[in-house]
């Protein structure tokens, strides 16, 4: 018991002096000054975000409408009968055919000796009666018969009508017209405008259009084409009915 006490003091003395030796050596080592840490900086840099910038749609393709303005007034005596097609005019006066300087072709009042207009003379059905002409539906009629080699449907419309179509059509281009503008703005703030002026882009735009336009067409003459081409006929020849005991295979 005493001998085990003796080297648990021994133990605690070579811990302690341990402990003042490393104590004594760090007290001797040269003392480091504190340094404060560097201060963060912070940066803001603009990143310019490219936005693409479609081309506005081709331009509106209208086709031309032919109107005919038909009225059953006034009723005018009958002074002609046209042939081809077949319908009565009501020109009051006589006119000739001439030929000018230049080698065109006119028409010209025809005048007597006193310089006066003729008058031309009116035409009477089978009861001498004077065939009146009221307004044009006759012409018009005859006219579209000719045109169209046959029998047609007309489709009329109001004055009232025909207004309100003039003014739904002014109205689509004025909102066409704003859209418009509604995308310039657009293409400004998103900085479409930098590289090009606004007269450049739409120059730019034109062109564009016109190559989607020359692809478009070339698609259509391709697939024209080759919906023109016969198809090719499969053989009916067969490896497998020439050698028995292969197995089939699909052409």
């Amino acid at each position: 018991m005493t001998k085990t006490k003796a080297v648990k003091n021994i133990c605690d003395f070579a811990i302690i002096g341990g402990l003042v030796l490393f104590l004594a050596s760090c007290s001797s080592m040269q003392s480091v000054p504190y340094q404060q840490p560097s201060q963060v900086k912070v940066f803001t840099e603009e990143v310019k975000l490219d936005i693409y910038q479609p081309p506005l749609p081709q331009e509106i393709s209208m086709r031309d409408i032919q109107w005919y303005v038909m009225t059953n007034t006034p009723c005018k005596p009958a002074t002609g009968q046209n042939k081809n097609p077949k319908y009565y005019t009501t020109e009051k006066y006589m006119s000739e055919k001439y030929t000018k300087e230049d080698g065109t072709t006119s028409t010209r009042a025809v005048r007597d000796e006193a310089g006066k207009r003729i008058l031309r003379e009116q035409l009477k059905d089978e009861n001498g009666d004077v065939i009146m002409v009221c307004g044009n539906m006759d012409q018009k009629i005859a006219e579209l018969e000719k045109k169209i080699g046959g029998e047609f449907v007309m489709m009329g419309v109001s004055v009232k009508g025909y207004e309100n179509m003039a003014y739904n059509l002014q109205e689509i281009k004025r909102y066409l017209n704003q859209q418009k503008e509604i995308i310039l703005y657009y293409r400004e703030a998103t900085g479409g405008f930098d590289n090009d002026s606004k007269e450049d882009w739409l120059e730019k735009n034109e062109t564009n259009q016109a190559d989607q336009v020359e692809d478009a067409k070339r698609d259509n003459d391709q697939q024209a084409s080759e919906l023109a081409q016969p198809e090719e006929k499969k053989s009916s020849f067969s490896i497998g009915n020439l050698i028995p005991g292969l197995p089939k295979t699909k052409d």
